[in-house]
């Protein structure tokens, strides 16, 4: 016996399986895409302000640590200074180290790792602060303990334009003349003990080279007379642009 199919039946069975494959429980398939679609662009849109945000951190951790000052803690002191005691530590913080006084000279000798870690955050701050942040990697050579060799070595010459900026931070905004002119120092010299040297000329800066000789005492003046709290202006900038010269 042969059987015969009903075309009529048989495209109503395919049509009968095409819409149950497009309704699973009661559940329109082509309506389950498009909230996926739209989980896709959300989370797109999360990935693009994580990235925002990530790239702002960055940027404010670089400007920490090249443009702005950052003040000395207890912890970095005990850190650096294992072998003082805390007194050092809370001495140092508050500038009783700072100037030419009895006490200070006193502390000087007592918490001598206290007391010059926080001297050289203090120049190391005004460096950061009013130098020019390209040239970031002469802030080696900004401090009170920088030698002549140093001065004088490669990457000494290459940082000579920071010159005026190391000067001006030395002295803090002080005018030192009468210590340096006490101590000896040369008169061509003593544009050093106000924090500014008068040229803008790279080339004409060699021309200070004498100047180095007296270089221990002009910073031994500059440190003589640090207030306990900073007094750089930081507005302050060189009067005119090394670079370019």
């Amino acid at each position: 016996m042969i059987v015969t199919v009903d075309p009529k039946e048989t495209e109503s069975e395919t049509n009968a399986k095409s819409e149950a494959k497009t309704h699973i429980y009661g559940i329109d398939q082509s309506q389950v895409r498009k909230p996926t679609r739209h989980n896709s662009y959300r989370l797109f849109a999360l990935g693009v302000l994580a990235t925002v945000f990530l790239l702002l951190i960055i940027c404010a951790n670089v400007q920490m640590a090249f443009g702005v000052s950052r003040q000395l803690t207890f912890d970095e002191l005990a850190d650096l200074c294992p072998d003082e005691k805390e007194f050092c530590y809370e001495t140092a913080l508050l500038g009783n180290c700072f100037g030419k006084s009895v006490k200070a000279k006193l502390l000087a000798k007592q918490c001598k790792c206290s007391c010059e870690s926080a001297q050289h955050r203090r120049i190391q701050n005004c460096c950061r602060t009013v130098g020019d942040h390209d040239m970031n990697f002469c802030l080696p050579l900004c401090g009170y303990n920088t030698t002549v060799n140093e001065l004088g070595s490669a990457l000494g010459l290459k940082c000579v334009s920071q010159l005026t900026t190391w000067a001006y931070c030395a002295g803090d905004a002080n005018d030192n003349t009468k210590c340096c002119r006490g101590k000896g120092v040369e008169d061509k010299c003593l544009s050093f003990c106000k924090g500014d040297v008068p040229t803008c000329d790279v080339q004409s800066i060699f021309s200070y080279q004498p100047c180095l000789m007296n270089l221990k005492k002009i910073l031994e003046c500059q440190m003589e007379n640090l207030d306990g709290k900073p007094k750089f202006d930081p507005q302050w900038r060189p009067n005119c642009d090394w670079e370019r010269k």
